[in-house]
């Protein structure tokens, strides 16, 4: 009789079986994961461009060396850290952030798992490839006429556009005929991904275009505006009102107000938000009607602002206490104090007197703040506080660096923008004074400084919210969870 001198093989069973990772995950809320992820990376990329951004202007200074390749160099100045900062922070940070939500509310809307997780997965990547390529791009390629949003090499926009084209596609095979009696926030994010794709489309057809035919430096420049505009009206406006209508009642545990409301909401955000685009076409080529029509859209964007503000501080009637703390609720409320604040400030600023004084000053840039990492970046900082233990699968409670987070985001960004919208009036002053440019970039000082040191401090709540985020999947408690479209609860890890 011949023994078995090794007794593990012959209790197969004391062995944990191994676990085979698929190249493309396909797993429950994997594609949620994959673009929170990639947007708090970008989160912490863009603000350290954006602190840059700033400082560039304390203190001057370009580079420029050849790369020894078809006359290729790279090129450091303000115009190109300026458009790697925006780009940064609306399809890095932003953009993934509202492709996050997208995955992990449809799911939970529609009763169904996400459809096609894994090319959606594959989107993950296609998108912060491309995007990464495109800000890498900047410093290289020539930028033209474009605005900053259009600034991107047509071959990069055109990765973006297939990616944007495959997270819609997953969106509305999952959402199917349902979408018609969904809720509101499927048909804000459903518009909203729509317009991002074409918007982008339009992007990489013009530049295709540029290339072969040498399309007239005008039209380049307005279609940009145009499209810089409407990406900001139609998708970031869209997904942060999909995602506030969502996780307010969610994080109340209460029905929304007024349905009614919301979807009057929805009508006359979706009649405004590409009219409004309209009116960066400022040029003599382009009828004052249009320019006109456009401004009285932006001036009317306060209309649908005030309509989502009442309605969901109604549905947080009798959970004020909420408010106090670091959860969702106090992310959602400041993104929605932000949302009206720079709705007003936009309709100030679309009337052409304002225009013509502040236009090009630090007062857009110090908007633009406010509706980056005010409005847009809370809602996306309240569907990360509410999702990400979902879909991790972790006992997480809002700890000191989710207070951490709030706290610097908020502070930093009210500080950055007041002080650079300060600025702006400053600079509108001296350029109506006939001051020479020295000595108003000497005055700019006072306001610039400030406005670093603020930005200092979101480039922290970035750095935060990364921290919070790996603690949470390291050290959090493993909890069942459960899959949309199954019955029974799975257990946390299988």
């Amino acid at each position: 009789m011949t023994l078995n001198r090794n007794p593990k093989k012959s209790r197969p069973y004391d062995e944990p079986p191994k676990r085979r990772r698929r190249l493309i995950p396909d797993g429950a809320d994997s594609t949620a994961i994959g673009f929170f992820v990639a947007s708090a990376v970008w989160l912490a990329v863009a603000t350290v461009i954006g602190a840059l951004a700033i400082g560039i202007r304390l203190i001057p200074f370009e580079l420029s060396f050849p790369l020894g390749l078809f006359d290729l160099s790279f090129e450091f100045g303000t115009r190109r850290v300026d458009a790697a900062f925006i780009n940064a922070t609306v399809y890095g940070w932003l953009t993934n952030a509202g492709f996050a939500a997208v995955a992990f509310m449809t799911p939970r809307l529609f009763g169904r798992p996400l459809a096609g997780i894994k090319l959606a997965n594959l989107g993950v990547a296609f998108w912060n490839m491309s995007l990464a390529g495109g800000i890498a791009g900047l410093y290289v390629f020539d930028l033209g006429p474009n605005a900053a949003l259009s600034a991107m090499l047509w071959l990069f926009e055109g990765g973006l556009a297939t990616a944007a084209l495959i997270v819609t596609g997953s969106f509305l095979a999952t959402a199917g005929a349902s979408i018609r009696s969904g809720y509101v926030s499927a048909w804000f994010a459903g518009v909203a991904l729509l317009g991002l794709a074409g918007l982008l489309g339009l992007n990489a057809t013009i530049g295709l275009a540029d290339l072969f035919i040498e399309l007239p430096a005008l039209t380049v420049a307005l279609a940009s505006v145009f499209v810089e505009r409407a990406l900001m009206t139609i998708w970031l406006l869209g997904i942060t009102y999909a995602i506030l209508h969502y996780v307010v009642p969610r994080a109340t545990g209460q029905p929304l107000a007024s349905g009614g409301l919301a979807i009057l909401t929805w009508l006359t955000w979706l009649a405004l938000a590409p009219v409004s685009a309209l009116a960066t076409l400022q040029d003599t080529s382009v009828p004052f009607t249009f320019t006109t029509i456009g401004s009285v859209a932006t001036i009317l964007l306060l209309v649908p602002a005030a309509l989502a503000f009442a309605n969901l501080v109604q549905s947080m009637q009798g959970r004020w206490t909420l408010l106090f703390g670091t959860g969702t609720l106090a992310f959602a409320a400041i993104s929605l104090a932000f949302l009206l604040a720079t709705s007003l400030l936009e309709a100030i600023g679309s009337l052409r007197t304002v225009d013509q004084a502040l236009g090009g000053t630090d007062w857009v840039r110090g908007v633009f703040l406010w509706a980056a990492y005010g409005a847009f970046s809370f809602a996306a900082f309240a569907i990360a506080e509410h999702a990400m233990p979902r879909v991790l699968r972790r006992a997480w409670g809002a700890g000191p660096l989710a207070s951490g987070q709030l706290w610097l985001a908020f502070a930093g960004t009210t500080l950055a923008g007041l002080a650079l919208m300060g600025g702006g009036l400053a600079e509108g002053s001296l350029r109506a004074a006939g001051t020479a440019p020295d000595a108003i970039d000497a005055a700019l000082l006072l306001y610039r400084v400030p406005a670093f040191v603020g930005f200092g401090m979101v480039a922290l709540a970035g750095l935060a919210m990364l921290v919070n985020l790996f603690l949470m999947y390291t050290s959090g408690e493993p909890v069942e969870y459960a899959i949309p479209g199954q019955a029974a609860p799975a257990a946390a890890g299988h």
